[in-house]
């Protein structure tokens, strides 16, 4: 899993599962491009990558605006001359609990439809010429655990069209995979399950005002019986980006302790 000489573009990246992508691909030898809406995350992340000898540059840009990707991707191949790997990783279960189906307003529907599955189809409709140009390209999405009923925090978000969405990513990553195959172009998705998050993010906060049996209630169906690392998601990811992965292309693989 060497990545020296190769590029890659990961959305979402200024913190969690997304913060821990860059510095793996990074820490193997990519080129890293950091994108977030969040400028003072994401310079957080270049910062840590090119003090520890990698190379990475910073974009704020919201991926679910068509203008900024375009803007996105065309500042990658900029500073790089071309991409290897895009990570579609942004995504969230928006910031308004909706505890059932007739609490979700047509609003908060698009919002999370627009993070979690349009942000990728915006992704990689940009990026996808360049690749097929080169006959070459690999493309990680990230799905979730919600897609089987296992939110993270039942109830505590808008979990029924988060798991629509992430769903929604399973499907578009098999048919992409599919469309892509002759151009040697290649689609996969990761299924995290319930990975810890870092102190002061929304659900951190959560799981922190959870008694002990409730948080105890969250992980008792995981065999493995704790919560992932987002590092660990992160070397799945590295894995499927990777040449190592030379013969997988439209599969999902589940990184979830046995959930």
């Amino acid at each position: 899993m060497d990545f020296k000489n190769k590029s890659a573009v990961i959305t979402g990246s200024g913190q969690g599962i997304g913060r821990a992508i860059a510095l793996e691909l990074s820490r193997r030898g990519a080129q890293v491009l950091v994108c977030d809406i969040n400028e003072s995350s994401l310079n957080k992340v270049v910062k840590e990558i090119n003090s520890n000898g990698g190379k990475a540059i910073g974009i704020k840009a919201d991926a679910t605006d068509p203008d900024q990707v375009s803007g996105l991707i065309t500042k990658a191949l900029d500073n790089f001359g071309k991409i290897d790997i895009l990570v579609n990783n942004v995504g969230g279960s928006g910031n308004k609990n909706a505890n059932g189906i007739t609490e979700i307003s047509d609003e908060l529907w698009d919002q999370i439809m627009d993070l979690n599955l349009k942000s990728m189809f915006l992704c990689s409709r940009s990026v996808v010429p360049h690749m097929i140009s080169r006959n070459y390209g690999k493309i990680v999405n990230i799905s979730s655990m919600a897609v089987k009923g296992n939110f993270r925090v039942r109830g505590a978000a808008a979990a029924i069209p988060y798991a629509g969405a992430k769903a929604g990513v399973v499907g578009f990553t098999a048919q992409l995979a599919k469309d892509l195959g002759p151009s040697g172009v290649y689609v996969n998705a990761v299924m995290p399950g319930h990975i810890l998050n870092e102190p002061g993010s929304r659900m951190a906060e959560r799981i922190n005002k959870m008694s002990d049996s409730e948080k105890q209630t969250t992980i008792q169906h995981i065999p493995l019986g704790r919560r992932g690392k987002p590092e660990e998601v992160a070397r799945t990811v590295a894995f499927l980006a990777s040449d190592d992965a030379s013969y997988i292309t439209g599969t999902v693989i589940e990184v979830s302790g046995g959930m």
